[in-house]
């Protein structure tokens, strides 16, 4: 799909000249509905680990963390984030989201994570084209802003599972209102290129998907299922399906999410994997207490040093002022008894198993 990428520039480059003028200016083609707004959210965060034989990341894309490597670093966590949105017309709006994060290649270099046009045919029926955002986990659209995630970061046993988190390629929404419900399902197909930690470039094509959620009230549920193809791995097909449930009337709150991960030779399975977490905390003014219980497993022996391991979670989050928390977050490890667990860069002769530990000081913010 050559046009997606050009229009996914052409839309970068437009909305990004619009920026500066628009944000001085702040007109709108109506008064409830500016142009152009620019919108940014960052993360600067400390992380330390007791293991010195490997590293622990919180992205499979980041190439060290924190242990071997480094006994404190703020690779793990920090990252600074704009959104550019402009409405063209009533139905026409574009976006543009620009994120410097620690990636592959030992940079902060910006990459842009959304750039899309998005075409309402009625208030409840839209279309988009370019880079999307892949809806396959209750926080998809916040994993990367820390502010609006209670914890230090979501729990790294489900969201380390699927390293493809855009899609250049189209998609379409519909919303059904049904007294206090809402219900969202979207569709989409598309494409797209990910680096890893070895700089070789995975491609994925026909990346399908189905996404539904439901609200009503405090209840958010929601449902996912994509699937693609890789040109240069084996295996060379892969399949998410995910399901995740939140319930947050305000004083207290609760969710979890489980999902599963298979990879397919073919016809034949080849490795398949499955996770899922619980969090939970109160609200005691500015201050909110959370823990989190999460694991992951492999459901078959694929003949290599297993992925498994589970993890135990305690944090607090300060609400110091609008727009700007403090968080402290300790998590404990559980490595699987032959397994390193999700840790990378490990020194050879480490034992596999045993327990990490890990202390997490985070700042987020919205500007």
């Amino acid at each position: 799909m050559p046009a997606i990428s050009h229009l996914i520039s052409a839309s970068t480059v437009i909305l990004l000249s619009l920026a500066l003028p628009a944000r001085a200016a702040e007109f709108a083609a109506d008064p409830v509905r500016p142009w152009v707004s620019v919108n940014g959210f960052g993360t600067v965060g400390m992380a330390h680990s007791d293991e010195h034989g490997a590293d622990y990341v919180f992205d499979n894309l980041q190439p060290s963390g924190t242990g071997r490597n480094r006994q404190w670093t703020g690779d793990v966590d920090s990252r600074l984030g704009l959104q550019l949105t402009a409405n063209f017309t009533p139905q026409l709006s574009g976006v543009v989201q620009l994120v410097s994060e620690y990636r592959w290649n030992g940079t902060y270099r910006p990459l842009i994570s959304w750039a899309n046009l998005k075409y309402a045919l009625t208030p409840d029926l839209s279309v988009r084209v370019g880079r999307i955002g892949l809806a396959s986990f209750l926080a998809s659209d916040s994993r990367r802003v820390g502010y609006s995630n209670i914890t230090a970061r979501p729990p790294i046993e489900v969201y380390r599972l699927l390293a493809l988190k855009e899609s250049d390629g189209v998609d379409a929404s519909y919303r059904i209102h049904a007294g206090d419900i809402s219900n969202t399902t979207s569709i989409l197909y598309g494409k797209r290129t990910v680096t890893n930690t070895r700089g070789i470039d995975v491609h994925s094509t026909s990346v399908m998907g189905v996404f539904d959620t439901l609200e009503r009230g405090p209840l958010t549920l929601h449902a996912a299922y994509q699937q693609r193809d890789v040109d240069n791995q084996n295996p060379p097909r892969g399949r998410f399906a995910s399901l995740g449930a939140s319930w947050d009337p305000g004083e207290w709150f609760v969710s979890g999410e489980w999902v599963r991960v298979s990879n397919y030779d073919g016809k034949r399975v080849k490795a398949i994997r499955e996770a899922w977490y619980v969090n939970g905390g109160m609200r005691f003014g500015t201050v909110t207490p959370y823990v989190t219980v999460s694991e992951l497993r492999p459901l078959t022996d694929t003949g290599n040093i297993p992925v498994a391991q589970h993890t135990y979670a305690a944090g607090l989050r300060w609400d110091v002022a609008r727009n700007l928390d403090l968080k402290l977050q300790w998590d404990q490890l559980h490595l699987g008894a032959n397994s390193y667990g999700t840790l990378q860069n490990v020194v050879a002769g480490t034992p596999r198993g045993g327990r990490v530990n890990v202390v997490s000081l985070l700042a987020d913010f919205l500007y």
